[in-house]
């Protein structure tokens, strides 16, 4: 391009000098990228600016401080996290709200956890003991 003639492919403004994005090889200003291309935050419905971190899982987009637990609204960046009805969960809330418990103790089964079940029913497999005498049945 020369430079009278390098312009924002939407708003026809010039470039020279100024901040631009190329998305397939067309050159925008940063007004008309994020009015266009920008990702909508599922937290606050606004874009995500380019001088934003876009954060995203299974298609959908959070700015980095709307990336928060549905429930406690702690920060999920860089933390483990789970989905269920379209919504995000830290670990712990998740555990609490979806994760089956024991019928011996009544804990929750955290990820990993062996469980030993019987009859519709699941317990730790230190819970899993006799009625009469508590010794562990384990695959008895």
């Amino acid at each position: 391009w020369h430079s009278g003639h390098f312009c924002c492919w939407q708003c026809d403004g010039s470039l020279t000098g100024l901040r631009y994005v190329l998305r397939e090889e067309h050159p925008f200003c940063v007004k008309c990228f994020e009015q266009i291309h920008a990702n909508v935050c599922e937290e606050c419905t606004k874009p995500i600016g380019i001088d934003t971190r876009d954060l995203a899982y299974k298609e959908k987009h959070w700015h980095e401080t709307c990336f928060l637990c549905h429930t406690c609204k702690k920060s999920l960046v860089d933390q483990m996290f789970g989905s269920k009805t379209e919504r995000i969960y830290c670990a712990d809330c998740y555990d609490v709200e979806f994760a089956s418990h024991c019928d011996g103790c009544g804990e929750i089964f955290k990820a990993g956890t062996k469980k030993m079940e019987y009859k519709g029913k699941q317990w730790h497999e230190t819970c899993f003991t006799c009625f009469k005498c508590q010794a562990p049945i384990g695959n008895k």
